[in-house]
């Protein structure tokens, strides 16, 4: 099992990310933090990686497969521009 601590949400909705949370995850003041509800209502609280870094993760793990980057591309771009077309019309 990882690692476990309490908090209490303060009046203001603040809480305090206990020390050794803070450690286990490198956060430090300014770091972005993301919140994630899961479905069967479960919280994640996970430090915010950038775009860019995600992106080239997902790349990594295409780079594994016999995946068409390039097809993958033009179909994400042929299926945003109906997208925009179908919101320009509305």
């Amino acid at each position: 099992m990882g690692t476990t601590a309490d908090a209490t949400v303060t009046s203001k909705g603040q809480v305090t990310i206990p020390k050794e949370i803070r450690e286990t995850l490198s956060i430090e003041a300014g770091t972005e933090l993301e919140f994630v509800v899961e479905q069967d209502g479960e919280l994640t609280v996970r430090p915010k990686t950038p775009p860019m870094d995600r992106l080239r993760a997902i790349q990594d793990q295409l780079a594994d497969r016999n995946v068409d980057l390039e097809a993958m591309r033009a179909e994400s771009k042929q299926a945003w521009d109906g997208h925009r077309e179908e919101t320009d019309a509305a």
